[in-house]
């Protein structure tokens, strides 16, 4: 088993995110609650990156990079939906999705589900993939090194406030829509700086010996990707239909006046 992490880490990793995701497919089935696909996916991407960390043959600086990201920023992510986790309580968004999928029965709900899980394990796998570029990147310590690591510190500040000032506001009580804090200038201030830790990837990981190569053209679409996710297709679009349905024309009207998604004064 070592001999293969070793030869072929990018098929174990592959494996591994699909034999997860099964298990929490099937965990999902037991409990009726889909909210598990999400501590899943963020779990493999820290696994993927502690594999990479072991396997890989880069120089020590890029290497110890792959434990601050993708290692520690998803280790953060995975606590924070830990901690929100209620096996009675599904969440919103997987709520309307298993009532849109249960019109044609019970088996067909499963299987469209167990797709779902599979597409998620192919996503975890493969925005893992940046960080096996870097765990294998022998080139000097330069600016964009710099750049990088002020860009993760500004990220990671980011998204740690803004979760911890929507969390705060639930806590005390408070009914409607947060508009406090980072939540004042942006309707998703923690996909924001998710989106902008991104940038991280090509700064650290462009080859100049190589840079007409593949590798350097999935890190420097990587962070274009990701945006393309959280703005049209598995981020802000199931968070904001569930916060329609929740909070109605309160809502609507945060929408009127608020970003989506850059940080920008109110309207």
């Amino acid at each position: 088993m070592l001999d293969l992490l070793y030869q072929d880490t990018l098929l174990v990793t592959a494996g591994i995110c699909l034999l997860v995701q099964l298990l929490s497919w099937f965990w999902q089935m037991r409990t009726q609650n889909s909210d598990i696909v999400d501590i899943s996916w963020s779990c493999l991407i820290v696994v993927c990156g502690l594999l990479y960390f072991v396997t890989g043959t880069g120089d020590s600086f890029h290497l110890n990079m792959i434990l601050l990201i993708p290692v520690l920023w998803y280790s953060r992510l995975a606590w924070h939906l830990i901690n929100r986790y209620r096996v009675q309580h599904e969440d919103g968004r997987y709520q309307a999705l298993r009532k849109h999928w249960a019109t044609k029965g019970s088996t067909s709900l499963q299987i469209k589900l167990l797709f779902f899980f599979l597409f998620q394990a192919a996503l975890g796998w493969l925005f893992s993939y940046p960080a096996y570029i870097i765990a294998n990147l022998n080139q000097d310590f330069s600016a964009l090194d710099i750049m990088a690591i002020a860009v993760l510190s500004l990220s990671f500040v980011g998204v740690t406030l803004a979760d911890r000032q929507l969390a705060s506001y639930k806590k005390s009580g408070k009914q409607g829509v947060c508009k406090e804090g980072l939540w004042k200038y942006s309707r998703h201030p923690n996909y924001f700086f998710e989106w902008l830790h991104w940038f991280c990837y090509p700064m650290l990981g462009l080859s100049y010996i190589n840079f007409v190569s593949l590798d350097n053209v999935i890190l420097l679409l990587s962070p274009f990707v990701m945006l393309l996710f959280l703005l049209k297709l598995t981020g802000i679009p199931f968070n904001e239909e569930q916060n329609i349905r929740s909070k109605g024309d309160e809502y609507r009207e945060y929408q009127k006046t608020t970003n989506k998604f850059f940080l920008g004064i109110p309207k």
